[in-house]
């Protein structure tokens, strides 16, 4: 159970502050890496990753506010901040499509992710809880980005996609400081340890997907440059 802490401002009472902090610090890096793949490459690849960032630090920052102003606004936010982090979802899936070459696949994999972006949000709206954001993170980064990256990896023998699958393994220390409320006190608990921990594994996963955007760009140059 988390331990909730109040500090009052302005007359306002506010709701964990630090946990407002570290939220903003990964909006800051999420905004950072985001930036940096949509306008440091041309392909579609990394602009969907750029978007997946950016989306990532939108719900970070009104999940964040949501906290701190708990006392007054209530849930809605909150539901509003998953909302966001599911398109985040949504868009680091149609950044993984773009590394298939099968068009075929690659069109019934994006229906697939659709359909599953439809199921999510209306289980959101129904459920209203985080075990749904959780579920559609799991999928999103483990069930899909990574099996496809894991995938091209074999099909490609190049160890650039495998970053990704790497980067996104070390989600789970945050997942699981988290999930089993490790906590130093009532101010550093497991919503602030594991915002910390997640600021190097964002950064490390957009390195990732750096690494592979460069690599299918060097690829695309290389064809284009045989025909």
């Amino acid at each position: 159970m988390i331990q909730h802490t109040y500090i009052e401002l302005f007359g306002l009472q506010l709701m964990d502050p630090l946990t407002f902090v570290t939220d903003v610090m990964m909006s800051v890096v999420a905004f950072y890496c985001g930036h940096k793949l949509f306008y440091d490459h041309k392909l579609k690849y990394a602009k969907y990753a750029g978007m997946f960032f950016l989306f990532l630090g939108i719900s970070s920052f009104i999940g964040g506010s949501s906290h701190l102003l708990e006392h007054y606004f209530g849930k809605v936010p909150h539901l509003v901040a998953w909302t966001v982090q599911g398109i985040s979802i949504l868009f680091v899936e149609l950044a993984s499509i773009r590394v298939i070459k099968q068009a075929k696949l690659k069109n019934l994999l994006r229906m697939f992710v659709y359909a599953f972006f439809g199921v999510f949000i209306s289980q959101l709206l129904n459920i209203q809880h985080f075990n749904v954001v959780k579920i559609n993170t799991t999928v999103g980064l483990i069930g899909f980005t990574t099996v496809i990256h894991i995938v091209s990896y074999f099909l490609n023998k190049e160890k650039v996609f495998l970053k990704v699958p790497m980067a996104i393994c070390l989600f789970l220390l945050p997942a699981i400081i988290h999930g089993l409320g490790i906590a130093f006190n009532a101010w550093f608990n497991q919503n602030v340890l594991s915002h910390l921990v997640l600021l190097p594994c964002y950064f490390l996963l957009y390195k990732g997907f750096d690494a592979v955007a460069k690599y299918l760009a060097t690829s695309k140059t290389l064809q284009a440059q045989q025909l």
